[in-house]
């Protein structure tokens, strides 16, 4: 599937326009508390003098039709590990990676986890890691997912993004100890849209680090400005599917990225799971310690803007 020019209208920052990816922008820039107060609740005052660190975390859509010219682009950007929420039969059903590009290019170098990065400064490395086994891809599975997605209320969304957090502890807790590495290294986080796997994990960095619900909703929202050019092909596709087969207004709404499905998973992510750091604790296994160096690696002492 090729990708199309993304549309002129993207505001960059935080997009960036990078031939073969679809929805990428960083993340950073947003106002947020000091690192030792970070865990506590931010209001929405935009004087805050601390700030998400820019080049740091990068998401986006599926990158696997990254051109040359994309990928030089990337490692400008500081790029240097790419962590995929994508599970394999997804990624089979994708066809053939870097279709276009030179055959000697490999653009990603694969990684099936672990701490240490690559020492060739050229290479981006590839982290699988997926948020669901291959066994959840049954067709009943799917099936379940899609019902909840193309539901016309957000408590749909919310079911949904309940099950990434169930199944994403390993996925997320091997996201978040790059973060808290010392001098971790640039990384862009992707699912397939870049959207709700990938926009869960940035919503709940977001939450550890005090970013105000309100500009962590409308930069959820964001999504449907980065994605713009791709529906089409999404619609196309999934109409296609049984589960989906008719349901128009169902995919519309599967397709979108509504501010009220996100502040509707913060509040259940409160209420059943103890908010963020609770979750990270309990789920994902983290310690204080990393938390805590997690937030100093993500908040820097530069004023930010808010949503």
């Amino acid at each position: 599937m090729e990708i199309p020019p993304p549309p002129v209208n993207l505001p960059s920052p935080p997009f960036y326009n990078v031939s073969g990816i679809a929805n990428l922008r960083d993340i950073g820039g947003y106002s947020c508390p000091a690192p030792s107060s970070s865990q506590a609740s931010a209001t929405d005052s935009t004087t805050s003098s601390h700030s998400i660190a820019k080049h740091l975390i990068y998401r986006s859509a599926d990158p696997s039709r990254v051109t040359a010219s994309g990928l030089s682009r990337l490692q400008e950007l500081g790029v240097r590990v790419v962590f995929d929420l994508r599970s394999m039969p997804e990624v089979m059903r994708r066809g053939k990676e870097w279709e276009g590009v030179d055959k000697d290019l490999k653009p990603f170098r694969e990684r099936d986890g672990g701490a240490q990065g690559l020492d060739d400064d050229r290479v981006i490395e590839r982290v699988w890691t997926p948020v669901f086994s291959e066994e959840d891809y049954s067709p009943e599975k799917i099936a379940l997912r899609y019902k909840d997605y193309a539901s016309q209320s957000d408590e749909g969304f919310v079911n949904a993004y309940r099950e990434i957090l169930k199944h994403g502890g390993p996925a997320y807790s091997a996201i978040l100890r790059h973060i808290a590495a010392p001098n971790p290294e640039g990384c862009l986080v992707h699912c397939t849209a870049g959207k709700d796997r990938t926009g869960v994990l940035v919503a709940l960095l977001y939450l550890l680090c005090g970013v105000p619900t309100e500009t962590i909703v409308k930069e959820y929202a964001m999504t449907d400005l980065g994605l713009a050019n791709m529906k089409p092909l999404f619609r196309e596709r999934l109409l296609q599917n049984p589960a989906l087969a008719g349901n128009e207004k169902g995919v519309d709404n599967m397709t979108s990225s509504k501010e009220q499905n996100m502040r509707g998973t913060i509040e259940m992510l409160n209420k059943e799971f103890g908010g963020a750091e609770e979750y990270c604790k309990k789920v994902l296994g983290l310690s204080d310690q990393e938390l805590n160096s997690l937030r100093k690696n993500m908040v820097v002492s530069k004023p930010g803007t808010s949503l």
